[in-house]
């Protein structure tokens, strides 16, 4: 084996090994067509990066050269038949940028070695971060919960309900992607939770295109902080679909749907939104901003569904939102909303959906479509 800057490649091969594994398990784990095919096109790169490093160049330089024109040729061919919106074409530029640095910080400034291992350390860290944020951050996952309830009839048993909410200015192709996904599937429910593209008229756009999801039971959907409800609200009547404001509706035997208001905007009432429900129904209330089940009363609501926090937007590893940690101007309590279940302050379940759309780069915060599966005990 010809010489090899291993500091440069220490990073390089971890990262790449974790990609490798990744990709192919994607490729036999199942999940749709594309995904397996990005994962696919994910894990050649990282092959071919690692048998080069073994095999070793005489110019350190020319050792980055051989990864970087493949990942471009790879960008093309992908780019070219499959419209995956992922960052594949920067790949081997964030390996070389990583494994050059990481060589110039050990062999130049002769560091002590817990410095350069806390370098090396850190700086896998941040390369998984990065990668992890231009792959599979804009990759929409198809979450599939399940919530089991006494008031759930044995009739609903298996219910499904989709629930999509922050497209932000998420694009055309891709939202007709996700109704093309939806209609693959048996929907019961469709329910928008807040903050639609708005700008030009872009929400009659998007409630046009929604719209188009096949369900049983129908579309409804709330306002979010982002939202004008008027405008918003006139296109979902447009389109057929039901706004919910301080309301709810009976979509039938003992399956009661309730709305509210955005807790921001606008004066949110759980106890108007659910005043029509019955003792013996299973109620579902919608909220945008999931805060509301700390400051109402929700006592009379079996389930909450929100979205609002975009799943912390930036993490670290998804376990930790910094921004929730250190201020306070999208959630007022800290990490308890970030995603998925939470508790509102008198116990009733509380789930939290990432979102969909892309406001801000998402970093270990996966945009979400959930699929809620209702079961009856």
């Amino acid at each position: 084996m010809k010489k090899i800057i291993w500091q440069c490649y220490a990073i390089t091969f971890v990262v790449l090994f974790a990609i490798l594994v990744w990709g192919w398990s994607g490729v036999f784990g199942g999940g749709s067509h594309a995904y397996r095919l990005f994962s696919f096109y994910a894990a050649i790169p990282a092959v071919l990066f690692i048998i080069g490093g073994f095999l070793g160049f005489k110019n350190a330089y020319l050792k980055w050269l051989y990864p970087v024109l493949f990942g471009i040729i790879v960008r093309i061919i992908v780019f070219r038949f499959v419209n995956l919106q992922v960052g594949l074409f920067w790949f081997p530029f964030l390996f070389a940028f990583c494994g050059v640095m990481t060589g110039i910080i050990v062999r130049r400034f002769k560091l002590k070695r817990i410095i350069q291992i806390s370098c090396a350390i850190g700086g896998i860290i941040v390369l998984i971060h990065i990668v992890h944020a231009v792959t599979l951050d804009r990759i929409i996952e198809y979450k599939e919960v399940t919530f089991s309830s006494s008031n759930i009839s044995a009739e609903m048993d298996g219910y499904t309900i989709a629930f999509i909410a922050d497209t932000h200015s998420l694009s055309a192709d891709r939202l007709r992607g996700i109704v093309t996904e939806l209609n693959s599937r048996d929907i019961d429910l469709l329910i928008l939770g807040g903050d639609f593209p708005s700008t030009g008229g872009a929400e009659w756009r998007s409630m046009e295109i929604l719209s188009q999801t096949i369900t049983t039971h129908g579309i409804f959907g709330v306002e979010g902080n982002h939202d004008n409800y008027t405008d918003l609200f006139a296109a979902m009547r447009a389109f057929g679909i039901v706004p919910l404001s301080n309301n709810g509706v009976l979509i039938r035997d003992n399956f009661f749907l309730a709305g509210v208001e955005d807790l921001w905007n606008r004066n949110s009432s759980i106890a108007d939104a659910i005043e029509g429900s019955a003792a013996e129904d299973f109620v579902l209330l919608v909220s945008h901003n999931p805060d509301i089940a700390m400051q109402q009363d929700t006592t009379g609501v079996d389930l909450i569904l929100s979205g609002h926090t975009h799943g912390g937007q930036i993490t670290f590893f998804g376990i930790w939102a910094p921004y929730f940690t250190f201020r306070s101007s999208i959630t007022d309590y800290g990490q308890r909303f970030t995603s998925g279940w939470a508790a509102s302050h008198d116990g009733t379940p509380v789930f939290v959906s990432n979102g969909t759309g892309e406001y801000l780069p998402r970093v270990f915060a996966r945009p979400q479509v959930i699929l809620l599966t209702l079961l009856s005990e």
